[in-house]
Formats: structure tokens, C-alpha cells, sequence
């Protein structure tokens, strides 16, 4: 981002204003005459039961006056201005120092948008704040729309991660936490996913989905699988095999034990990838590969063992884009990506031949009710006329179709969608399948690749401490976060009491 060059002057009242030059011209960002008058109604902000304040726009901070009193009551204020170095003219202002003698408040100022995301996430914590209140400066707003627009977009997209994964600890914290902590008993037949870094650098991979885009490429996949690693998200194996195709590499990243019906009855000669969290009975069966993810117990083993097992943990929340990771840490010179919809096309939620799809066929199929009657159905109550581009969709679909997005803009490799129908993604190629094909080298795959990826490396429980790991996490300070983690706040002694019992009964010699 530019840094946007602006000056100092005092108004006619005695007190300082700031002056922003963009593109040659002056625009004041306080009144030259008497800057104090933009005082912001005593109410915003206040007695709402809201503790976390962002402030949009500061300049000198004159809007924040009627707070002045009201400040020690947010347990954080978060200060966000398109300029640097205004910390330092508030110091020096009579008025408005008073913002630099709280604890609670912090300035980002002069940040890019997306250098703020990240920094936003780690400070935004619903678990034990009661909620979040905007406050905007107009004139800074006016003069700079384009950048705070996209603040503003970043602010909505943390707090609806935020409310979601506070929601997710409140229906599955105790599941995740039981999951990673079982799977440690595991470690004894799985590899680390770091180990296919850059092993396919001359390759290309298509990721196949189960949205139902996917149902008109299955001939062509079949016909170009022997030149084309095909990584596929788990609820995608039951089609592709009954179609005669096998995937190379299945992504598992869903700690809900559902997942075992998209391995009933298939052919198990792929390498799956499990996250910490996945349920242990299938990692235990299937065997394969890890990867950590964000739960506190992967950033435990990540820092207490560096760069040793490897994430694709996207951050989007979603497997498309844990798909599309591995595909980069594989090294992949092309990638194809299909049946990624992020809508509900042709009113079917699923491509048949999906487990799913299937189950809904089975359940539903009779004289009164189609299964394509039920899916539509679900579609228009689930939806609740949520349209984007013409096409139904949910507001979860269109948050993981932005994630795909943001990560897509840092890599250069060619991402190519093949798909026609869906819901367009910013930052990828379009193409149909020849054209894909006519980019790709389709050299020979290995008929045995698990055994040339896993032959003399060693698994987790041979490079990892896990005696060790057990005894750090007994540690007090470690078991407190990670019951906060897991269960929340409410009932902590019953929790921890609980979370120490569970590490006292893992048995890791067996």
C-alpha cells in the first residue's frame, strides 16, 4: 500500500488538525476552524453491553472525546487508520492524549488491508468478550472509501469466523479435543504429510469435489487418470470409483464420525491425509498421512517439534482449500480443480453417486417424493433465498469460495477451474477440460506410489517425543488452555478435572 503523505497544522480554535495530500490535492480530515466539534454522540458505543470497540478512522481522535469517560468499560479498543505516525500527534495533542493512557487500546495505523486480517483474528476473541461495536470517522471514511470498504469486509469476515468457531467449540470442542488426543495412538502408523514436499514438481493433479458440476467429467477423468494424479476430497471416493477411477490422494479433514460412509465399500488403494482431528477409528484403519491443523494441540506439537509433521490447513475453513494446499506442497506444475460449485446447481446438493447422494435416494425414492424433489426442498428452505448470480447458494458456500480465493492470489502456480456452471472464484483460470489437458505433460504415473512415497521414512511415533508431548500437556499452565480450547469458560474445574483424567489414560506403548 502507498503510504499517503499528509501534514500538521493547527486550526484556528489552537488545536492540531491533519491535512491528507492524495493524488495533489488537500483534504482536511478535521476542521481547520474548530476541530472539537466532531465529537460523536455520547450514546454510540456505550451501555450496548458491547466490550470490544474498533474505531474506523482516527486522524487526532476529536470524534472519541464523548468516550473519554466511557473507555475503561471495553476491555479492548482496537484503532484502525489508513495513516502512519498519528500516534505521535496524538501525544502531542491536549485534547485527545488521553487515548494513549489506556491499556486497553491499541492502533494499527498505516496497515495494509490484508496485513490486518491476521492481526484482527488474533485480537477479535469472543470467548470471553460479550460482543463488538463499530465506530467511524466520516471524513477519514470519505476520503479514503476504497480502503476502509475493505476493512470493512475483513472486520465482517473475522467476526463471522470468530462467532463461527465459537460456535464450533460450543458443539464440537469436546469431539476435536477427544479426536487429537486419541489419534496420538495412532501416530505409530502414519507418515507426516511434509513428506511429499515438491516430490511431484513435473506433475500434474486434477482435484475432483462431490458438488454436482462433477457428474459430466467423470469419462473424462477416467480417460486421463493415468497421466493425472487425482486428489479428491473424501466425499468424492464413492463416485469416482464407481466410475472406474482412483484417486491417488483422498483429503479427510472432518472430525465427524459421518465420514465413515464415504469409505464403505470402496477400494482402498489411495494415500489418505487426516487432520489431528479426524476420527481416530478411520485414521486408525486407512492408515496414511497428517496433517496439523489450527487446534491447540497441533500449535502444541508444531512448536515443540518444528517443521516436522507439516499443515495444509488452508485457513478457509474448508477442504477445497486443504485440497488445494497439498496440491502446492506436492509441487504440482498444473492443477485442475472440479466439481467446486460453492452453489446448488440444477437443485441437487450433491453429484450422484456420492454417499450422500445416495443415502437421500435411498431414504427418499418413492411414489410421492423424489430424491431431486427433496433436494429441492432442503435447497429452498436451507437457503433461505440467499441467490448469487442467479444460482442458490448458503452464506457458508460464498465464505469458502472468498477464503479459495485470498489464498489463491500468493501462488504461482496455474489453477485452472474446469467448470462452467458454478459460482465464479476471483484470481483462477477458466478452461474447459481439453484445455486443461493441452497444458499438462501427462507423464506416466507410478503404478505403486505408496510404496515409493512411504519406503524407509520413518512415522510419527519414530520422529516424534510422544512421552514427552503427553508430559508437557499435563503441565498446569498447557491444560488450562487447552480446556478453555475444547469446552470454554463455563464449568472449568469439572473440565479440567475431566482433560486431566483423559491424558492420564492415554496409553502410548500399546
Amino acid at each position: 500500500m502507498d503510504k499517503i503523505e499528509y501534514y500538521v497544522e493547527t486550526a484556528k480554535d489552537g488545536n492540531l488538525t491533519l491535512i491528507a495530500m492524495v493524488n495533489g490535492r488537500e483534504y482536511p480530515l478535521h476542521s481547520r476552524i474548530n476541530p472539537l466539534k466532531e465529537k460523536i454522540s455520547a450514546e454510540l458505543g456505550a451501555g450496548s453491553g458491547n466490550d470490544i470497540l474498533i474505531v474506523l478512522g482516527c486522524g487526532i481522535g476529536y470524534h472519541l472525546l464523548s468516550l473519554k469517560e466511557r473507555l475503561s468499560s471495553f476491555s479492548k479498543i482496537i484503532i484502525i487508520d489508513i495513516l502512519s505516525g498519528i500516534v505521535e500527534h496524538i501525544k502531542n495533542s491536549t485534547q485527545t492524549s488521553f487515548l494513549m493512557e489506556h491499556s486497553n487500546i491499541e492502533f494499527f495505523c498505516g496497515f495494509a488491508p490484508r496485513e490486518l486480517e491476521p492481526i484482527l483474528l488474533e485480537e477479535i476473541d469472543f470467548s470471553s468478550a460479550k460482543g463488538l461495536v463499530v465506530i467511524e470517522h466520516p471524513a477519514s471514511l470519505r476520503i479514503f472509501d476504497t480502503y476502509y470498504s475493505e476493512v470493512k469486509g475483513i472486520i465482517k469476515r473475522v467476526i463471522d469466523k470468530r462467532i463461527s468457531d465459537a460456535a464450533t467449540v460450543k458443539a464440537f470442542g469436546r469431539v476435536f479435543l477427544r479426536n487429537a488426543l486419541n489419534n496420538l495412538k495412532n501416530f505409530d502408523s502414519l507418515f507426516p504429510v511434509s513428506l511429499v514436499k515438491d516430490e511431484f514438481v513435473d506433475g500434474d493433479c486434477l482435484i475432483v469435489s462431490s458438488a454436482p458440476s462433477a457428474e459430466s467429467y467423470m469419462d473424462y477423468i477416467r480417460a486421463y487418470q493415468d497421466g493425472l494424479y487425482i486428489i479428491a476430497v473424501d466425499s468424492a471416493v464413492p463416485m469416482l470409483q464407481k466410475n472406474g477411477i482412483n484417486p491417488d490422494f483422498v483429503i479427510s479433514i472432518d472430525p465427524q464420525g459421518r465420514i465413515h460412509e464415504h469409505f464403505l465399500g470402496v477400494n482402498y488403494s489411495f494415500i489418505p491425509i487426516f487432520s489431528l482431528v479426524s476420527p481416530p477409528s478411520i485414521v486408525a484403519q486407512y492408515k496414511g498421512m497428517l496433517s496439523l491443523n489450527s487446534h491447540p494441540l497441533s500449535q502444541i506439537i508444531e512448536s515443540l517439534f518444528p517443521s516436522v509433521v507439516g499443515s495444509i490447513d488452508s485457513g478457509t475453513g474448508s477442504v477445497a482449500g486443504d485440497s488445494l494446499r497439498f496440491a502446492r506442497l506436492c509441487g504440482f506444475k498444473n492443477i485442475g480443480m472440479i466439481g467446486f460449485d460453492f452453489c446448488f446447481n440444477d437443485n441437487l446438493i450433491y453429484a450422484r453417486g456420492t454417499a450422500y447422494q445416495d443415502r437421500y435416494s435411498l431414504m427418499f425414492n418413492n411414489r410421492f417424493l423424489s430424491p431431486e424433489s427433496f433436494n429441492g426442498a432442503y435447497i429452498f428452505r436451507g437457503t433461505s433465498t440467499l441467490i448469487e448470480e442467479s444460482k442458490y447458494t448458503r452464506r457458508n458456500f460464498l465464505n469458502y469460495r472468498d477464503g479459495l480465493s485470498r489464498i489463491i492470489r500468493g501462488f504461482d502456480s496455474s489453477i485452472v477451474f474446469i467448470n462452467d456452471i458454478g459460482l465464479r472464484v476471483d484470481g483462477v483460470l477458466y478452461k474447459s477440460f481439453e484445455d486443461f489437458i493441452s497444458l499438462c505433460s501427462l507423464r506416466r504415473k507410478e503404478n505403486n506410489l505408496r510404496e515409493r512415497l512411504f519406503y524407509r521414512r520413518k512415522r510419527l511415533n519414530e520422529i516424534l517425543d510422544l512421552q514427552y508431548l503427553l508430559k508437557f500437556l499435563m503441565r498446569e499452565d498447557l491444560a488450562r488452555e487447552l480446556s478453555i480450547e475444547s469446552y470454554g469458560r463455563n464449568n472449568f474445574d469439572i473440565n479440567i478435572k475431566r482433560l486431566t483424567k483423559v491424558l492420564h489414560s492415554i496409553n502410548l506403548s500399546t
